[in-house]
């Protein structure tokens, strides 16, 4: 059976998976079919999707090589037009959140929505997108898959998920199929789901693992010119006489002094 959309969704011992199953068994839009792949998670796990087992569509369970190598499992198993990845710990903003993206119509290669990132109990905030993502928004900046619905043809067209990255890989598919392909696009304008801040991606054990495979990706896809350009759109006019602020990667703070950038250690 072909489906206009399928959720594919990763897990490996989530403590708050629950809030994932419930956001999306509760949709009031339920033309989809729900993928789970499991890494061979713990009874407590296996337990939680068993309570949900009559809505999930495809269920595996089995030991993968990481997030990555289970995502590509999920959409090799999938039949949707379109694929939406909301992985354990993460959920579908409001039960009409699918209602509102589908009332917009998927009718681009790859059409992405809003979300809302979620600190701690005290903090959050909503994340929104340009209509236009040119080569400096990609140098600064990416997509929230959880929010992101990308067509399956694709992926059989132009490949799947880089497995030899731990972090970084979802960036890198949005290059290339959006900045390399130039495939077609839209924002949505809607808040489509919440993003837990605290995943592998947003982890600062992880940090320079991450600030690492992200140098790389930009330095293989992007010129010199180009990343330059990025930077300097990064400061105002006020900005470039005097300020001291984030750098762009978000990794280390800047002290500038007309124009001249000087990178400090964060503090």
């Amino acid at each position: 059976m072909t489906y206009k959309l399928s959720i594919i969704t990763v897990c490996y011992n989530e403590p708050n998976l629950e809030k994932t199953c419930k956001s999306i068994i509760e949709q009031t839009y339920q033309d989809f079919e729900w993928i789970v792949v499991d890494g061979g998670s713990n009874e407590q796990t296996q337990n939680i999707w068993n309570k949900y087992k009559n809505r999930i569509n495809t269920f595996v369970s089995e030991k993968d090589s990481g997030v990555y190598n289970a995502m590509n499992k999920g959409i090799k198993q999938s039949n949707g037009e379109y694929l939406l990845f909301l992985n354990a710990g993460d959920y579908l903003f409001d039960k009409d959140a699918l209602k509102k993206v589908i009332d917009k119509k998927l009718d681009r290669d790859i059409c992405y929505a809003n979300n809302m990132v979620y600190e701690d109990e005290n903090h959050s905030y909503i994340k929104r997108y340009p209509k236009v993502l040119d080569y400096s928004f990609w140098i600064k900046n990416t997509l929230c898959h959880q929010a992101t619905f990308i067509k399956h043809e694709l992926f059989e067209k132009y490949g799947f998920y880089n497995e030899n990255h731990r972090i970084v890989s979802d960036l890198e598919i949005w290059i290339l199929f959006l900045h390399v392909k130039k495939v077609s696009y839209k924002n949505i304008d809607v808040i489509c789901s919440v993003f837990i801040n605290g995943g592998i991606s947003t982890n600062k054990n992880y940090e320079e693992l991450a600030y690492k495979e992200r140098n790389e990706l930009i330095d293989k896809y992007f010129t010199k010119e180009e990343i330059e350009n990025a930077q300097k759109e990064h400061y105002s006019l006020l900005e470039n006489i005097f300020s001291i602020k984030d750098h762009w990667d978000c990794k280390h703070k800047v002290l500038t002094v007309l124009g001249i950038h000087i990178k400090l250690k964060h503090f």
